[in-house]
């Protein structure tokens, strides 16, 4: 629906009731979307560091829902910073879950 400031509110209010360490898979697939909301917004930079942070919770779990979203961050303008480093981990987290 392309309103990514109100997917923004939702995706922050979701991540403030998890407890830290519980539902990895989850938590890294909502770190994702909030990074796409946010990215939606031109906020580049930042959705390159929460798009890190996702990546962190979805390096332990094999999904095919984790795949998907670690390769929307290759998505990110190139200029951006760390935008290569992110889509290196991304591309290492894919093959290693291929």
């Amino acid at each position: 629906m392309k309103d990514h400031t109100a997917a923004e509110r939702h995706y922050r209010r979701a991540l403030a009731g998890r407890a830290p360490g519980t539902y990895q898979r989850g938590h890294g697939l909502t770190m994702a979307n909030l990074g796409r909301s946010v990215a939606g917004q031109y906020r580049h930079e930042e959705a390159v560091g929460l798009w890190a942070k996702a990546l962190d919770f979805m390096g332990g779990v094999v999904s095919d829902r984790n795949r998907q979203r670690s390769g929307k961050s290759r998505r990110l303008r190139p200029a951006t910073a760390g935008a290569a480093i992110l889509n290196q981990r991304a591309t290492e987290l894919l093959n290693n879950q291929a």
